[in-house]
């Protein structure tokens, strides 16, 4: 089969991080040092070529994109300077963008411009929704019965809706994409799929791959080791990486579990005291988030190592995002406590609003990577045990 070399592959990819790949004489140094290199997978020397040989399919299809969780080492130890960790970084960021139909990823990645004015649009469009059917601004003691008084709790309902079936939609549109691509990429190991086994889907291969997904999203068995590895006493535990990581992921799954267990099992704007399972629930889960995202936007802030260093607006608003929501939503938890007077309002359309927009905007920013990580670690152990078990 002929090889498809694209020659604006490296240029175009620079836009999407700080890297010189071009100052890369592919001694291996990044591959040998890197605590993931093992078996057929090779950080990030493979990649590194893919993209000076100008192979886009290659690029986007590898699986070492989103097993790769940027420890930096690679880039501390290069004897060029090339940045091959934030390579891996940007490369991230090229695929996200390749796999959206619309463009709008690679804009808001490229484009501060139109960053900022889909955000505007966005909000004030959310905004006007919620508030189009508002009876006027709560007064008194404003509780959670009074704020959904304020914004009809039906317009939330069904702008939640709305927002969802368009995020799911565009998440599956985008993530077909990614695993066409994979797809057409060589089986882990150089190995071809059985032609025998074409027809035949390998249940078994299918659940062992998902544990080992499992494993590695739910356990963080290789972010830990980006940790243990390397050379100099790792940093306290609260301000690891992996643990800060751990504690967004964890957070904004616990919120979103809290959140259906209300949905079913709490009529709306009623009083639950704080002690009740989903409230608990969602204290601790919000509490985990604010606590990730502060510590991840002081170690940008500080730069405090290769990863923190090299920071583009999609990081920032990532973090921003997450860290005024869970902020803001513990302002309304306060409010079913304590005597708060009408600017609760103001905080609760921003809160409902920025949670929103952050959802609807997923497939084309940094929290794609949520949806993307699991899918494709899946599919290439999938692939990999298929071809290894004829």
């Amino acid at each position: 089969m002929a090889m498809r070399i694209d020659t604006t592959v490296l240029r175009d990819m620079k836009a999407f991080g700080a890297f010189d790949i071009s100052a890369c004489f592919n001694c291996g140094n990044c591959t040998a040092v890197c605590p993931l290199s093992q078996d057929s997978v090779a950080f990030p020397r493979r990649m590194i070529r893919y993209a000076q040989l100008g192979q886009k399919d290659d690029v986007v299809a590898s699986r070492e994109l989103w097993l790769c969780y940027y420890c930096a080492e690679c880039s501390d130890t290069c004897p060029r300077q090339a940045e091959p960790g934030e390579f891996m970084a940007a490369a991230r960021r090229y695929a996200i963008a390749g796999f959206d139909p619309t463009t709008i990823a690679r804009r808001l990645y490229r484009s501060a411009t139109f960053t900022w004015s889909l955000l505007a649009v966005v909000f004030t469009a959310l905004l006007v929704i919620l508030l189009a059917g508002s009876p006027g601004w709560p007064t008194g003691r404003v509780t959670s019965e009074a704020l959904l008084t304020f914004v009809p709790y039906e317009t939330i309902h069904w702008l939640g809706i709305g927002v969802g079936v368009a995020a799911v939609t565009l998440a599956v549109v985008t993530t077909v994409n990614m695993l066409w691509a994979i797809s057409r990429a060589p089986a882990p190991g150089g190995l071809g799929l059985p032609a025998r086994q074409a027809e035949v889907f390998p249940l078994a291969a299918a659940l062992r791959a998902l544990r080992t997904t499992l494993v590695e999203v739910v356990g963080h068995s290789r972010y830990r080791d980006c940790d243990t590895e390397k050379p100099a006493p790792p940093a306290p535990l609260p301000v690891r990486r992996w643990f800060v990581h751990y504690s967004i992921m964890t957070g904004m799954i616990g919120l979103a579990l809290a959140t259906a267990l209300d949905y079913f099992f709490k009529t709306p704007g009623s009083y639950v005291p704080i002690w009740s399972p989903a409230r608990l629930l969602g204290t601790v889960a919000g509490a985990l988030l604010v606590y990730g995202a502060t510590v991840a936007v002081v170690q940008r802030l500080r730069k405090a190592d290769k990863y923190s260093s090299y920071s583009l607006l999609s990081d920032w608003l990532f973090l921003v995002f997450l860290w005024a929501i869970g902020v803001t939503g513990f302002v309304l938890e306060l409010a079913d406590y304590a005597t708060l007077s009408s600017w609760v309002g103001v905080v609760f359309v921003v809160h409902i609003a920025l949670a929103m927009e952050l959802i609807l905007l997923l497939p084309f920013t940094k929290l794609a990577h949520i949806v993307y990580r699991p899918i494709a670690i899946w599919f290439t152990e999938f692939r990999r045990l298929r071809a290894t078990s004829a």
